[in-house]
């Protein structure tokens, strides 16, 4: 009988485990990198946490750049070399020719790779010496609750228990480490900081470690950016002196706290910059002064207060999404071996759960109100030169990060880029008018904190890519989809839209047979410069297409609005090829090798994803097979992003096997241990798509609904790929702002419960059968019986 209630009490405690590690990721050992670190963020600080025994957190400010607004971003006279361009192009000359041109005579003095530009900078590092041998630690964890975004760190050392514990708070703006042992009086470190800037400082007053510093922007008469963290440290017994400390990375002595003798150490950090996003000057008020209102914030916040107020803000957005797999969950094995045993036979499906909740914690931790929006690199950095500037690409990447925030139920992450592009709009107005002559406005290529707009320098024509703004609007217009929010059509999305579409009505070019098209076009990052390129004028589609849409909802835009459609209509007819692919090109010699062309772009199926021009799900469609076929001769293999996009192109064509083969191939061979996706290096878009890509296989709300551009159909299941033959999922969100829970089992629908946002009629398909419903507003309803 004792034995009996002995296993009962194992089985219990088992269970409770396994519930609370299913979204855990964990190593039994340090990171070895710092793409192995376990990432935190609020938004706008940011933490990776390194787990070693002198222990290295990285932090960030989201807003930590070099470079400067640069007032003669736009070139001067830059309009007459880009009518030069376009006749040069008309005319038939030289690749070289045109390449010089627009390089030389159209493209700006400044801007990507020259110093103004700059680049997303590291903030400080903290490093915590504990004086222990890694050699003879036992019992050691290093885990991420994606549960409530909660680092730990655990070990035994010589008889004692140490716990460490981290998290960044939005609600109170701060980051947090705990350090504890189970023995009084047994817990003894240094703290101490170190910066990658020159012009950098650190202090000890008191109980406060403080770092100042700016920016060196390497040019005489310019000014960097300021910034400044602040450490307080409080304990629990012990004594508390000021040393002076050799930093983990060798950066040299600097002031540190030493205590000796405590029980726990509690640190609250707090981190600014004097950085505005205002165009055309970007300067605000001094970090100091932030710093001090935080602070004062927290003063009396107890550490319990902290996490707590932190955990319930956290799961208010985390928790509103739930996905199960039936099948293998590995949850309680480390994550490097995991996922080296996931490379054998990729049967893990709690790991595939685990990659996909991973993608919806990052945006979060990420991309909150009040902060920059997600580059390149989310907001973590250990460098002041990361690669490609950790900077704001928009010729897919930035798209990509934002694409699961409405999907996956996160829709007010979505507020920073929104600003952002508010913001950016200014300054393209200006690009728009210098180098285009034009109304509207304009972006190109790369992006920063900068408002910078203009086209190139650096590094070849494809920084031309005038389109990237209208390819941005794609955003913009599905975040009013999914959400149904009038406010924000009207005084966020319909101006963005509009301005990029006035942009487009003065600049496409008629060419032979009166169809308008792009000039200069290019497909990125791939092929001339030229006429013919498919990609921007799919863009320009799209963007006519939502911009008729929002005219009708916002009302009183007839004029404009018929414009748009004139000129939709008119704009180069897409066409299949030899080889029965999607043209990238309306040029037969530059599509010779498209049967053999493994090019990680295949920005020419914008139209299917993430457009929706072409519509796998009509049976008559000739295009979705032609798309079928380019991404066949395209194959699986890519870098990280690239098979991101690929998943979401496989989910919207349908095939919800190869769209898993894709996720097989991401989660074994594009990221690291700790999930990060790696392009390589570490670049977050790919984390972000392959999340976007999960959300696209199971719930689908895109194709219009016929005779109503403004509803569209909801299908259930759309791509569901045979190793997820059974499961459930809670919380996507729909476009017409619909909430949907399902579960299934052996691939056949077991129970559908929807909420809508609004009251009204909506339509939803499943198995080919498509049934309206109507719907009161918050009222869940369950389908089950429609189908």
């Amino acid at each position: 009988m004792i034995v009996k209630r002995c296993m009962i009490l194992i089985l219990c405690f088992c269970c409770s485990f396994a519930l609370g590690q299913q979204n855990s990721i964990w190593f039994d050992k340090p990171a070895s990198s710092w793409d192995n670190g376990l990432p935190l963020g609020n938004g706008r600080l940011g933490m990776v946490v390194f787990g070693t025994t002198v222990e290295k957190v990285i932090f960030n400010e989201d807003s930590l750049w070099s470079g400067w607004f640069e007032k003669d971003n736009d070139r001067q006279g830059s309009y007459e070399a880009l009518k030069k361009l376009r006749k040069m192009i008309n005319d038939g000359a030289s690749q070289s020719d045109i390449d010089k041109v627009a390089l030389e005579e159209f493209c700006s003095y400044y801007g990507y790779g020259k110093p103004d530009f700059g680049s997303y900078q590291s903030f400080f590092n903290a490093h915590v010496n504990f004086g222990h041998d890694f050699e003879k630690i036992s019992d050691y964890k290093r885990s991420l609750d994606l549960e409530n975004a909660v680092a730990e760190v655990s070990y035994r050392y010589e008889g004692v228990n140490y716990k460490r514990e981290y998290f960044s708070s939005y609600p109170d703006q701060v980051c947090i480490m705990k350090f504890s042992v189970d023995k009084p009086g047994e817990l003894n470190l240094v703290i101490s900081l170190s910066s990658l800037h020159r012009k950098s400082q650190v202090t000890v007053v008191g109980n406060t470690l403080q770092i100042d510093g700016e920016v060196d922007v390497r040019q005489e008469g310019k000014s960097g950016m300021k910034f400044q963290g602040r450490m307080e440290v409080m304990n629990v017994a012990g004594e508390v002196n000021k040393v002076e400390a050799l930093t983990s990375d060798d950066q040299g002595k600097n002031p540190a706290i030493e205590i000796n003798g405590a029980d726990e150490v509690i640190i609250k950090m707090a981190g600014a910059t004097n950085y505005q996003l205002s165009w055309p000057d970007y300067i605000g008020g001094e970090p100091d002064r932030k710093n001090d209102d935080v602070l004062k914030r927290v003063s009396d916040k107890t550490y319990s207060t902290l996490k707590d107020r932190h955990i319930a803000d956290y799961q208010n957005l985390f928790s509103r999404v739930d996905l199960n797999l039936d099948g293998l969950n590995l949850f309680d094995m480390p994550i490097d071996a995991r996922r080296k045993l996931y490379q054998i036979d990729r049967n893990d499906r709690g790991l595939e759960i685990l990659a996909f909740q991973f993608g919806r914690y990052l945006m979060i931790a990420s991309s909150r109100p009040g902060a920059m929006p997600a580059n390149l690199q989310g907001i973590w950095n250990d460098t002041n030169s990361p690669a490609w500037n950790g900077d704001y690409h928009l010729n897919i990447n930035l798209q990509m990060n934002y694409w699961p925030v409405d999907s996956c139920n996160l829709s007010e992450c979505m507020e920073p880029l929104t600003q952002w592009l508010f913001d950016l709009k200014r300054a393209g107005e200006l690009t728009a008018r210098i180098h285009y002559n034009s109304s509207g406005w304009v972006a190109h290529h790369t992006c920063n904190v900068w408002g910078a707009t203009s086209p190139g320098p650096a590094r070849g024509v494809h920084m031309m890519e005038a389109e990237s703004a209208a390819f941005i609007c794609q955003n913009v217009w599905d975040h009013y989809a999914f959400t149904d929010d009038k406010d924000y059509l009207e005084n966020y999305a319909w101006p963005l839209l509009k301005g990029a579409a006035q942009f487009w009505l003065d600049n496409l070019q008629e060419i032979e047979g009166g169809y308008l098209v792009v000039v200069p076009s290019y497909s990125p990052e791939h092929g001339p410069m030229n006429d013919k390129a498919y990609f921007p004028n799919m863009v320009v589609w799209e963007l006519f297409n939502n911009c008729i849409k929002a005219a009708e909802i916002v009302g009183n835009e007839d004029e404009i609005s018929d414009r748009i459609q004139e000129a939709r209509d008119r704009l180069l007819p897409l066409k299949i090829g030899r080889y029965g692919q999607l043209q990238e090109w309306n040029d037969p010699e530059l599509e010779k090798k498209a049967n053999k062309d493994k090019h990680r772009h295949f920005s020419h199926l914008f139209a299917v994803h993430p457009g929706s021009r072409i519509l796998p799900s009509q049976d008559d469609d000739k295009f979705a097979s032609a798309a079928i076929q380019s991404m066949n001769y395209r194959g699986d293999g890519a870098t990280g992003w690239s098979m991101g996009w690929k998943i979401n192109m496989w989910a919207r064509l349908l095939d919800g096997d190869r769209a898993h083969k894709l996720i097989g191939n991401y989660i074994s061979s594009r990221v690291s241990d700790a999930l990060w996706c790696l392009h390589p290096p570490f670049q977050i878009d790919g984390n972000f798509g392959h999340t976007a890509g999960v959300a696209e296989m199971l719930l689908q709300s895109h194709v219009p609904l016929s005779g109503d551009g403004l509803r569209y159909e909801i299908h259930l299941l759309p791509a569901l790929p045979g190793k997820w033959s059974s499961g459930s999922v809670k919380g996507l969100k729909a476009r017409g702002d619909v909430i949907v829970d399902m579960e299934w089992k052996d691939k056949e629908l077991q129970d559908v419960v929807v909420k809508a946002g609004s009251d009204g009629e909506y339509t939803f398909v499943y198995n080919g059968k498509k049934r309206k419903v109507f719907l009161q507003k918050d009222t869940p309803c369950s389908l089950l019986q429609q189908f």
